[in-house]
């Protein structure tokens, strides 16, 4: 016993239709010739005379269908200056399709057999301003010249200047004593050093967190305040004259505040020493007696 029953074959409806549909006839139709389509023989228009489109030179006037006049309604808004400009649309026929192909197939053998060069339709008519351009092309060259010549000599003149800098440089450098030498040769290696450590901080900010960021641009901002603070400190404190030019009161008082300096600096270093001395005994007499009353537990 097979798992399945046995059904009884049954024909699907889908077929039976596709089965009993009547074939189409070979013989052709008697339907009468398309109103748009060109007629069979001799179909060889001049131009094509319609106003609403423009036809290319290298476009064959049979492309296209025949029309009733020159102001023929092509379609809905079809026109040069309508919003559908694509007009040509509505004047092909059946076969433009194939006048259109021939066409192009023609332009492309010329085109090979010019050495890829575009074949000229018609003959290049000269306008009648020649001369003027032609004048007007020289007087644009000289200019354009002129501003080549000016962008050349600047750069010359520029390259110069760039090698007498750096001739007198050479220059300098040999005209220097050694000592002279030592101290700009120090000076290039700090500004090196200074260079490399910049790199470094910059490094350095880029790897940090935003807690260390945050902290050293607090660091950054007090040291630039504290500057800032010693130039106006710096501006306003008067500049002492000089000795020579004093008079003699003015140098009597200078010399008074400079004794005055003196003592003052010397009782603070007298205070000072005092002050240690002090310490130190303070200090001795405290460990004394720990000292002893160590050695009498001993004993």
């Amino acid at each position: 016993m097979s798992k399945y029953p046995l059904r009884p074959f049954i024909q699907p409806v889908i077929l039976r239709r596709l089965c009993d549909k009547p074939r189409l006839s070979n013989k052709p139709s008697n339907t009468p010739h398309p109103p748009k389509d060109p007629p069979d023989e001799g179909y060889q228009p001049t131009s094509v005379d319609h106003d609403g489109i423009d036809v290319a030179p290298f476009v064959r006037p049979s492309s296209f269908r025949q029309f009733s006049g020159p102001d023929e309604k092509l379609g809905p808004g079809a026109g040069k200056a309508l919003p559908y400009k694509n007009s040509t649309y509505f004047g092909y026929h059946r076969f433009s399709f194939m006048e259109l192909m021939v066409t192009t197939l023609e332009l492309r053998d010329e085109r090979r057999l010019d050495g890829g060069l575009q074949a000229a339709i018609e003959a290049d008519e000269e306008s009648d301003g020649g001369e003027a351009e032609l004048e007007t092309m020289k007087k644009l060259e000289g200019e354009c010249d002129a501003i080549l010549a000016n962008q050349a000599k600047k750069a010359e003149e520029a390259k110069k200047a760039e090698e007498a800098k750096a001739s007198a440089k050479e220059k300098c450098l040999q005209d220097m004593s050694e000592e002279e030498l030592k101290e700009w040769c120090k000076k290039k290696e700090e500004d090196i050093k200074k260079k490399e450590q910049e790199k470094k901080e910059a490094k350095q900010i880029q790897n940090m967190s935003d807690a260390e960021l945050k902290e050293w641009c607090k660091k950054k901002e007090e040291d630039i305040k504290k500057k800032e603070q010693e130039k106006k400190d710096a501006k306003c404190t008067p500049k002492e004259k000089n000795i020579q030019d004093m008079s003699e009161e003015e140098l009597k008082a200078w010399c008074q505040k400079k004794e005055e300096d003196i003592k003052k600096k010397e009782q603070q270093k007298k205070d000072e020493e005092t002050k240690d001395c002090k310490e130190k005994e303070n200090t001795a007499a405290a460990e004394k007696p720990k000292c002893e009353t160590d050695e009498n537990k001993k004993d």
